[in-house]
């Protein structure tokens, strides 16, 4: 999707740290906000999950109140090595997209 960006932290040479950038998708609460993220690919990835946290506040039912996301929730058939950080980042885009339920969001730019 174009609006979704990822790039790693310029002084990350084991490529473990990434900041991406999501745009809320169309027809929904989240239309044309900006949201940052943290992406954390440890060790273990691509065998393990990376870690994805909004640092921009969101309410949805997928991201705790700390900004972590729920991998398994967005994920529907669960994560495998063959995925990346930018497929997962697609399904929270997805997600984004078709949430219910979703009431009043924080202003633009607030963070967790």
């Amino acid at each position: 999707s174009s609006g979704i960006n990822a790039e790693y932290g310029d002084d990350d040479m084991t490529l473990t740290h990434w900041n991406a950038t999501i745009i809320g998708p169309p027809r929904c609460p989240f239309e044309n906000r900006i949201y940052q993220l943290h992406i954390e690919a440890g060790p273990e990835y691509p065998h393990v999950p990376p870690k994805i946290r909004f640092r921009t506040r969101i309410i949805v039912n997928f991201v705790n109140s700390s900004g972590q996301v729920d991998l398994k929730a967005v994920l529907p058939r669960g994560w495998n090595k063959s995925m990346t950080i930018k497929d997962a980042l697609k399904s929270i885009w997805s997600s984004m997209q078709k949430a219910k339920g979703v009431g009043h969001q924080p202003n633009d730019g607030v963070m967790f």
